[in-house]
């Protein structure tokens, strides 16, 4: 979020995004505390909201609308779980083409290799530990973005 080509931004502009911000996360503190509510207790907020009364007068229950959330979480999530994955094995054959001269026939066999261990071979936090022990490397996401993440182990 820069503005011009000094790339700084208004006290304004600053002011807004912490608003927005803080509005985020708000709103998903409300939503939090809702859904660790007793069952019986949201049931009972849920029916005494107006809004709601209005939909379901129209024949959409809060059943079909907690079902639908539902289908949509599981369709997002399979979305972005299959769009990390196209752009895992893009960069893959990438680097492989890149540093290695992998053509289109050795791409192929080492993606296909790839798949075959992500579907059954890597079913657990366990076997994926093990993999990283056994190859004598070791990856994090905690720390700068910007820095190498797979190192060697104990480095």
């Amino acid at each position: 979020m820069s503005k011009g080509k000094r790339g700084t931004l208004s006290a304004r502009e600053i002011r807004r995004m912490n608003a927005r911000e803080q509005a985020k996360v708000e709103k998903k503190d409300a939503l939090n505390a809702f859904w660790a509510l007793p069952e019986a207790e949201r049931q009972r907020r849920i029916s005494e909201n107006e809004q709601l009364k209005s939909i379901q007068r129209n024949g959409i229950t809060i059943d079909d609308l907690d079902r639908a959330g539902r289908q949509g979480y599981q369709d997002g999530a399979k979305a972005g779980a299959e769009n990390t994955m196209r752009n895992v094995y893009a960069a893959v054959a990438l680097t492989l083409h890149e540093m290695y001269g992998f053509g289109k026939t050795r791409c192929e066999k080492v993606l296909n290799a790839i798949d075959q261990k992500v579907i059954y071979a890597l079913d657990s936090k366990e076997a994926i530990q093990q993999a990283w022990d056994e190859i004598g490397l070791t990856i994090t996401f905690d720390g700068d973005p910007l820095e190498d993440r797979i190192t060697e182990k104990g480095a």
